[in-house]
């Protein structure tokens, strides 16, 4: 095998656990924030978290990403409310 080659392999290889060891962090996180928001009690699962998280590495504004998101909690409870089965 040749140096270029070596070299080549050598870099996929940790190319590979590089991407691995992030996929491990961001689901540690994911499950870290998971887990404070049940005990804040913010009524979200790791789903709607990850969107959010997303959203915010993303560039939207945190503070006005937690106005929408009470916004249409308080929504939805009214409509709840309103269309009692």
């Amino acid at each position: 095998m040749s140096a270029n080659q070596n070299n080549s392999s050598n870099f996929k290889s940790q190319l590979k656990v590089s991407i691995s060891q992030e996929k491990e962090e961001a689901q540690e996180t994911l499950e870290i924030i998971h887990e404070m928001s049940q005990i804040l009690n913010c009524g979200l699962d790791r789903q709607q978290l990850a969107v959010l998280v997303s959203m915010i590495e993303n560039g939207v504004n945190p503070e006005a990403l937690a106005l929408v998101v009470n916004e249409m909690k308080t929504e939805l409870n009214t409509y709840k409310k309103i269309h009692k089965q």
